[in-house]
């Protein structure tokens, strides 16, 4: 967030008693053209930098008089330059002004005395030249409101005009003004208002409202000479209760409608433009004792309707697309949702919205075609709908790749596409038992706390069957075996894509480890039938403990466990090198014996019996 002050001039231009015309541009800004002195002319006003950060010693101001004919600029001019308070009529500054080569020149130093710096011609005109600008110290351009600058030319070549065309522009001082609230925690925001300065911020943490007050005079004479209002709220997409709810726009406590721009990587911003009629209908609707001021409101709503991610027609989602202007947001659903079979009336709900506000807009015409495979199946066309949302039933005699296109949207030449499969109904898998593969279980970290699969052990009696659910949004595998050894050829489901499932029946008993092939990290266990330790295995520990049998017997007996999937060690890889079996082993084996220690203590020794190669599997 930037938080330096900028200020913005942006003109806007009201010509003389004959026509009024307003234009508005950034420091920049040219007339409607005039008939006056046998010639078609318009007038440019420009200040210099167009853009400026509020802390310059001096802005350059230039008026131009064009040739509408051949867009050359025309030199010897002599103009009256006066600019007034808009709010009370009163002169802040006027004077007569000379241009004897294309543009009038001037360098206006913001300051609280008038000066000028410069030469005068014969008659008492002030000369600007780009060479020589007029240098003039005035109260200008130090805060942020309006100026009133009225220019009336006098002569062309030295030749007086009988009747001076007078064009009164209306000069609007814009200002970023950084601030900041407490929500959740510390937020920056930023506020641009192109009228007046802002007293006061305010967020109501409890109704999640934000406010904005800028002194107004809602006198209706002076309200009659605003063109508009603007302003505007930079607001960072962090702050949640803004970013994703929808946002209701206020002026005074009146709701209004206005531009809520979504599309910046980091910002929202939300635009009052606020014109004469609209303001004109507020002063009767505003309470009585907010005439002195424009409160700008932003008040959170419902939670915003957006597309989730990996969103599929074909699972029951909805689908968001743009239009190919960029002018129309369409949302569609399928009902029945999620079975696009042969032969099924299929509804096409649809929704136009507006792409930055994403408001429904009422009162469309559109025409739709539908492809089925590449060729055309429907083709309605003047569509209507007065809500902005609308349901078209079609019924789809085959399958295959669809696609539909919106176009003609209240005649504009702008179109959307959407496309789905139509498929013949899935035979429903019958199942015993569920495991999911679990949301972001492709990323590293599930494994810490075994939650890849879940749950991460399934106990199965013999002939049961175990269907995997894909919820994740990437593919994933379930492969009998485990990283360290791959796989063992038990079941494997081949590549599972998001949404999709895989079953698989087990006859055999033991206990059998399965793993991610594309995620090495991702492990789970399948437990079948009893496979419980024998009590021989943890009489043979005990025995092996007091040296009543030798070390041979009692490797024997864990690799029974092992080859027999009854105990489960993760690493299984064998050293050539045969070592003497520790210690603290036969301590283990002792205490698990006598019930001291548990099944996965005793294992943590088997696996660093088997992974130095003191115990072989083979």
């Amino acid at each position: 967030m930037n938080t330096i002050l900028f200020l913005i001039f942006s003109l806007v231009l009201v010509f003389g008693t004959v026509q009024s015309v307003y234009g508005h541009g950034l420091g920049s800004v040219e007339s409607d053209t005039l008939f006056f002195n046998d010639n078609f002319y318009k007038v440019k006003v420009q200040t210099t930098p167009d853009v400026l950060h509020g802390n310059e010693s001096e802005i350059g101001f230039e008026i131009s008089t064009i040739n509408h004919d051949d867009e050359s600029v025309v030199s010897n001019i002599e103009y009256l330059i006066d600019i007034v308070n808009p709010e009370n009529g009163e002169s802040i500054l006027s004077f007569n002004a000379y241009s004897p080569n294309e543009s009038f020149s001037t360098k206006i130093v913001p300051k609280n005395v008038i000066n000028f710096s410069g030469d005068k011609t014969n008659d008492d005109f002030w000369i600007g030249t780009d060479q020589n600008p007029l240098k003039i110290e005035a109260p200008l351009f130090m805060q942020g409101g309006l100026v009133q600058v009225n220019v009336k030319i006098l002569s062309i070549d030295f030749e007086s005009l009988p009747r001076p065309p007078l064009f009164e522009t209306l000069l609007t001082i814009g200002e970023y003004i950084p601030f900041e609230i407490n929500s959740d925690k510390k937020y920056d925001l930023m506020f641009a208002t192109y009228f007046d300065k802002i007293d006061e911020f305010y967020y109501d943490e409890n109704g999640k409202k934000l406010t904005a007050d800028m002194p107004f005079n809602w006198d209706v004479d002076f309200i009659k000479k605003i063109p508009y209002v603007h302003a505007e709220y930079y607001i960072p997409k962090s702050m949640k209760v803004f970013n994703d709810h929808e946002i209701q726009m206020t002026v005074n406590d009146i709701s209004i409608l206005g531009t809520i721009d979504r599309s910046g990587d980091k910002e929202i911003v939300v635009h009052f433009l606020i014109p004469t009629k609209k303001l004109m209908k507020l002063y009767d609707e505003i309470p009585s004792d907010t005439h002195d001021k424009i409160i700008f409101g932003l008040e959170s709503g419902k939670l915003r309707d957006v597309q989730k991610d990996g969103a599929s027609l074909e699972l029951g989602d909805k689908v968001i697309v743009l239009s190919s202007q960029e002018d129309w947001k369409f949302h569609l659903t399928l009902t029945p949702q999620g079975k696009i079979n042969p032969n099924n009336k299929i509804n096409l709900n649809l929704e136009f919205r507006d792409p930055i506000t994403n408001i429904v807009i009422p009162q469309i015409t559109y025409d739709l075609d539908v492809l089925l495979n590449g060729k055309e199946m429907e083709s309605f066309r003047n569509l209507e709908t007065l809500s902005g949302k609308d349901s078209v039933p079609v019924i789809f005699d085959k399958t295959g790749a669809v696609i539909l296109r919106i176009s003609n949207v209240n005649n504009f030449d702008t179109a959307g596409e959407f496309s789905f499969k139509v498929t013949e109904p899935k035979t429903e898998i019958i199942f015993d038992k569920s495991i999911e593969i679990t949301l972001n279980s492709s990323i590293p970290g599930c494994e810490l706390d075994s939650s890849c699969y879940l749950p991460y052990e399934e106990k199965l009696s013999g002939g049961e069957i175990i269907l995997w659910k894909n919820i994740d949004s990437t593919a994933h595998t379930v492969t009998s075996g485990n990283p360290a050894e791959g796989k063992s050829d038990y079941f494997d489901s081949g590549i599972i894509p998001p949404g999709n499932n895989f079953s698989h029946k087990f006859e055999d008993t033991g206990m059998f480890q399965y793993y991610c092939e594309l995620h090495p990290w991702m492990l789970g266990v399948i437990s079948v039938g009893d496979s419980e330790i024998p009590s021989w295995i943890k009489n043979n520990a005990g025995w092996w403990a007091d040296g009543t049998i030798d070390d041979n017997s009692f490797v024997q007996g864990v690799q029974y466990l092992i080859k027999n999937n009854i105990l489960i060690v993760s690493s299984q890889t064998t050293n050539d090198i045969q070592e003497k079996i520790p210690s603290w082993i036969k301590n283990n084996a002792g205490w698990w014996a006598d019930g001291t220690i548990d099944d996965e203590s005793f294992v943590r020794g088997i696996e660093y019996l088997v992974s130095n190669g003191i115990i072989n599997i083979k």
